[in-house]
């Protein structure tokens, strides 16, 4: 080969490693250059929700008189917050996060939520019953709004007379035994204990409960009286098994979810289920757990009996339950809690004509017609798509709305206003507040209500009243709660604000569980009635050809003719509850940009 032939290829060798490097180098640096912008987009969205929770706890720092702020640098960068009130005294929050800066921003994100003093609550089926059952006349239907199904869950026995029919599918629970078994609850020395959150210096945060049953069976469900500060997330609990005097993270039972939504700032009882309810035999020791994260504003405190009257166990807590050597620390008081234990067998009895359009669940299912699947122990002439002989009982599931949600719209009420005296004339506008005395509407009267409205009295409607939540609760829903009874005749109609969305509930606190004459809480007596209808303890009657959009009872009982038609909106309903609540997100209104 010649010395120019060897220096042309040289050349090209050398061209080629050359632009091999420029690639490799190239490729590098996209990579370098790419990698840092993703960072610094995902500083910046961290650093626009870091502005999203200060304004949150500024809202509640400061009752709502918090108006955003302008650029605050905090870590690799700023952010800036403005605040808006809607017109349903709700906050529209909006949050930019800058980096390095707003002046000089190599990459900036917004992020968009609307924030109010409420709460959620998920209404998921268009009848949900407890103990005391539902009983179905002739004809009686539950179906859903347009392309929808309506479907039923009952803690207690399901009774479906000739014809009746539920488009969705129907869970029945396993019985569960009406009183606690084991229960600790303060009396006269009541202590907070604060977890979640570092109490001085200290990281409190899981916490556990120990008990010991009298009784061999499942463990169905738990109550516990907590409050919470701020808005914490949803607390999972669980049921451990005890070594050596502290809870066994290598041998849990069972777990369940307790919603934040159910808790308020004020103590009351909080219902947790179990997914897979464990059986516990008695005189053992288990344990309650629950299990936080760390937070300064969004936290809980459990209820707590300074004397320690419970002597069937004790109190502990520690930063981290499942640490390799976790140091559990008793405390010197026990934590309110109530636990229910196995019950009776449950069933669907149906009859001639008997329609179920979905699945049916329930430990004795007698006379269906099942569109989908049977899942039982015990069957008895009934035709379904699919059967699932020895299939496990279903869950109780507690009610939407808990003690403590109703006792702090109770709260929000009072401090709102107060109106002495029976009202029996047609007012064009009922404000929130309390109204000691009872309510009577004449014929024809629609009133504009705000919420929330406490009556300590009756609830009477005649015929055609429309009680309408003002249009300034936009997609907000309300509720009025009454203590004694109430009865809806003729053509009656409860509706939200006329925004989608938004709801009226119309509930009564009567306990027809304990009442000597079984009186009910809410009765429908004649026809054309509609709208949302709720108690936690009492009974609902329900006449001819009403037709409601839910029915949450403790029992009910339809009578001929009635439909009941679910909405689908009402699985995610935000409830407005005035001045007195803590400003949280409505679930929905979250956006990045």
């Amino acid at each position: 080969m010649q010395k120019g032939q060897i220096f042309v290829l040289a050349l090209i060798v050398l061209g080629l490693i050359l632009t091999m490097t420029l690639v490799i180098i190239s490729g590098a640096m996209n990579f370098w250059v790419n990698s840092r912008y993703s960072l610094q987009s995902a500083q910046a969205i961290n650093l626009a929700e870091a502005g999203l929770d200060k304004a949150i706890t500024s809202l509640n720092a400061q009752g709502g008189a918090y108006f955003g702020q302008g650029e605050t640098f905090f870590g690799p960068g700023s952010f800036e917050i403005t605040v808006t009130t809607l017109a349903n005294g709700s906050k529209n929050v909006e949050s930019w996060g800058f980096v390095p800066s707003k002046a000089q921003p190599k990459s900036k994100k917004q992020v968009k939520a609307t924030v109010s003093r409420g709460l959620g609550a998920a209404f998921y089926y268009g009848i949900q019953v407890g103990e005391g059952g539902l009983i179905m006349s002739e004809n009686s239907q539950v179906t859903g709004v347009g392309s929808n199904v309506g479907s039923v869950y009952s803690n207690g026995n399901i009774i479906m007379q000739n014809n009746s029919g539920i488009t969705g599918d129907v869970y029945v629970a396993g019985g569960i035994q009406p009183t606690a078994n084991q229960q600790s609850a303060c009396s006269s020395v009541c202590s907070d204990f604060i977890f979640g959150t570092n109490v001085s210096g200290q990281d409190i945060l899981d916490t556990a409960q120990s008990f010991k049953p009298t009784l061999s069976s499942v463990l169905n469900k738990v109550k516990l009286r907590l409050k919470k500060y701020g808005s914490p997330p949803d607390l999972v609990v669980r049921i451990l098994a005890d070594s050596s005097g502290k809870p066994d993270k290598n041998n849990i039972l069972s777990s369940g979810t307790l919603l934040a939504s159910t808790v308020t700032g004020t103590y009351g009882l909080a219902e947790v289920v179990f997914t897979s309810p464990p059986f516990l035999n008695a005189d053992t020791t288990y344990w309650i757990l629950l299990d936080t994260s760390s937070s300064s504003t969004n936290y809980w405190a459990w209820s707590a009996d300074s004397l320690q009257g419970y002597t069937r166990g004790l109190a502990s807590w520690t930063s981290h339950w499942l640490a390799a050597n976790a140091t559990w620390t008793q405390v010197n008081f026990d934590l309110d809690f109530e636990t229910y234990m196995g019950g009776v067998p449950t069933y669907i009895n149906g009859s001639n004509g008997v329609n179920i359009g979905g699945d049916a669940h329930a430990n004795t299912l007698r006379n269906l017609n099942i569109g989908g699947g049977a899942y039982y122990q015990i069957a008895e002439d009934i035709n379904a798509s699919s059967t699932y002989p020895g299939s496990s009982d279903p869950v109780a599931q507690p009610m939407p709305l808990s003690e403590s949600n109703i006792s702090q719209w109770k709260n929000t009420a009072s401090s709102s206003a107060v109106y002495s005296g029976d009202i029996t004339t047609c007012p064009s506008t009922l404000a929130a507040g309390k109204y000691v005395g009872s309510i009577s509407l004449p014929l024809g009267c629609t009133v504009t209500v705000g919420s929330p409205i406490w009556i300590t009295g009756n609830l009477a409607l005649s015929n055609n009243n429309t009680l309408r939540l003002d249009p300034a609760y936009g997609d907000s829903s309300g509720v009025v709660m009454v203590d004694n009874f109430i009865t809806l005749e003729n053509g009656n109609r409860l509706l939200g604000s006329g925004t989608p969305g938004s709801y009226l509930i119309v509930l009564s606190e009567f306990n027809s569980r304990d009442d000597p004459e079984g009186r009910d809480a809410i009765s429908l007596n004649n026809s054309d009635n509609s709208g949302i209808i709720y108690t936690n303890l009492g009974s609902i009657m329900v006449a001819n050809n009403n037709n409601m959009t839910e029915i949450t009872a403790w029992k009910l009982k339809l009578m001929n003719n009635v439909v009941v038609r679910y909405d689908q909106g009402l699985a995610n309903s935000f409830f407005s509850s005035g001045p007195s609540g803590a400003y949280s997100l409505i679930k929905g209104t979250y956006q990045i940009r």
